[in-house]
């Protein structure tokens, strides 16, 4: 067997480092700008609002459960925790 090399660019890391500091921005951000939209819903349109992002929630947890469950088994990194 030859040597492994393992080199993950660091280039991913910024850029989810990056969505993650815009993603707070945005949710703090947005606390002061006002929620036109939802200030708009009628009653039942709230209704429909809150059914969809409960089920499409859902849906992004599965995803989330599935990705760890692939990693788990895969284990898609291994190689990459060698010594250096």
């Amino acid at each position: 067997m030859g040597l492994i090399v393992c080199t993950i660019h660091t280039i991913l890391a910024y850029i989810m480092a990056v969505y993650f500091i815009a993603s707070i921005f945005y949710m703090i951000a947005t606390i002061f700008v006002g929620t036109p939209f939802s200030d708009s819903l009628t009653e039942e349109q709230e209704k429909i609002k809150k059914k969809s992002a409960r089920k499409r929630g859902l849906i992004f947890l599965v995803g989330i459960c599935i990705g760890i469950v692939l990693c788990i088994y895969f284990h898609p990194f291994k190689k990459c925790n060698c010594p250096k």
